[in-house]
């Protein structure tokens, strides 16, 4: 039995789909709201959430297993106190723990290796380089296997991956805002992406080959201008893409801004080596698949 949390939501959902092809017996903690997902999936169901210690514990014990993918939005001192409980629930099996790019924080390695040092822009940052610590110390200490997975934008066919991406900015044809003041500026700008069936697949592969560490996991690169210029179009949107210095950019029109304006790239060699991981999706496919989807 793996454990998977989150598994209702959209990472986790494909995380369980790919464990059931696997043949695996799944259970997912479930708040009471997402139960009926749950049961939708054909999975065992163990009513809680990450705040609720005690229905953590009963969701670990008796499993072979656990991908940890459930995060508290914004709450970041629920993340560790809940990876806490679980890794003193954690009994035997491997733990897959997905993490995120945003331990490097604004990172001025390129490319960026699990090797670059940790220095996270945002507390939820700080919280997921807290719980890979926890994760690490925990295995050492009673040599159990386990992998942390950093992955970028996390991007999928699911309903609310479609609902961050169009943007009511997007919906009303309203301008899209993005930094740089010349096209040689603005080109340079962009981020990293995984489709979260390769995230999916990877998750599962660590069970059988546990990875002793963390990894990032990309699909591509990508630039911002390609990016939102595709999404437009995709959503018959009349938005314009209009690019500005970045101090002249307020808040709402771009919140995060200095987000916007950076040129992250990954090394995704240690995952090709050690899983040999090999990205199968286009993120432009993807997008497509995603706008697609019935609002």
């Amino acid at each position: 039995m793996i454990l998977v949390t989150g598994g209702t939501g959209m990472a986790g959902s494909f995380v369980v789909r790919e464990l059931q092809r696997r043949g695996c017996r799944v259970r997912v903690l479930a708040r009471h709201e997402s139960a009926e997902i749950g049961r939708a999936l054909g999975v065992e169901i163990v009513p809680g959430d990450l705040a609720d210690a005690e229905s953590l514990r009963r969701a670990v014990a008796g499993t072979s297993g656990i991908i940890h993918v459930a995060r508290a939005d914004g709450r970041p001192e629920i993340d560790i106190a809940a990876m806490e409980t679980l890794l003193d629930a954690w009994e035997s099996g491997p733990f897959v723990f997905i993490s995120s790019v945003d331990v490097y924080g604004y990172a001025t390695d390129r490319p960026i290796t699990e090797n670059t040092p940790l220095h996270p822009y945002s507390a939820y940052g700080a919280g997921k380089v807290r719980c890979e610590a926890m994760l690490q110390a925990a295995a050492i200490k009673g040599r159990y296997h386990f992998s942390i997975l950093r992955p970028p934008h996390i991007w999928g066919p699911h309903p609310r991956c479609r609902e961050r991406l169009i943007s009511a900015r997007i919906k009303q044809g309203q301008p899209v805002i993005l930094p740089g003041a010349t096209a040689e500026e603005w080109s340079q700008f962009g981020d990293a992406w995984v489709d979260t069936r390769e995230l999916a697949w990877a998750a599962a592969e660590c069970l059988d080959r546990p990875l002793g560490g963390a990894a990032n996991i990309i699909n591509d690169h990508f630039g911002w201008h390609e990016l939102y210029t595709a999404l437009i179009h995709l959503a018959g949107s009349s938005s314009p893409i209009v690019h500005r210095d970045l101090a002249a950019i307020s808040d709402d029109e771009l919140p995060n801004k200095l987000f916007y304006a950076q040129s992250w790239r990954y090394s995704n060699e240690r995952i090709e080596q050690q899983l040999g991981f090999q990205a199968m999706h286009q993120w432009q496919t993807t997008l497509a698949e995603i706008v697609a989807l019935d609002p």
